[in-house]
């Protein structure tokens, strides 16, 4: 199994840690998109999904893709650009809504 540079660690992690953080933010903007409706998301990629194909589809849909980009780069052994990524997701998705959703409670 591949370690991450420098490290004994398994990379696995990086993969799990990156999906778990996805089914977060799949499951805060459902709640923003439903409190706010679609205009509060700001990709607008997934703004258009979310009009044309509804919440549901457009973000199960977004996060399997982005599962699957994970995959292939765990497949690569590319785990330190995936756990960089993982952390932006964090840093520009999760504490982002976070503040928006207490916010308005």
């Amino acid at each position: 199994m591949a370690t991450l540079p420098g490290s004994r660690t398994r990379a696995l992690w990086t993969l799990a840690l990156f999906a778990a953080i996805q089914l977060a933010d799949g499951a805060l903007t459902a709640a923003g998109v439903a409190q706010f409706g679609a205009r509060i998301e700001g990709n607008p990629l997934i703004h258009l999904a979310v009009d044309a194909a509804g919440v549901s589809v457009a973000l199960v849909a977004a996060k399997l893709f982005a599962i699957s980009c994970a995959t292939v780069l765990h497949l690569h052994s590319r785990h330190l650009a995936l756990a960089l990524i993982t952390l932006a997701y964090v840093i520009g998705a999760i504490v982002p809504w976070t503040f928006v959703l207490a916010s308005a409670s």
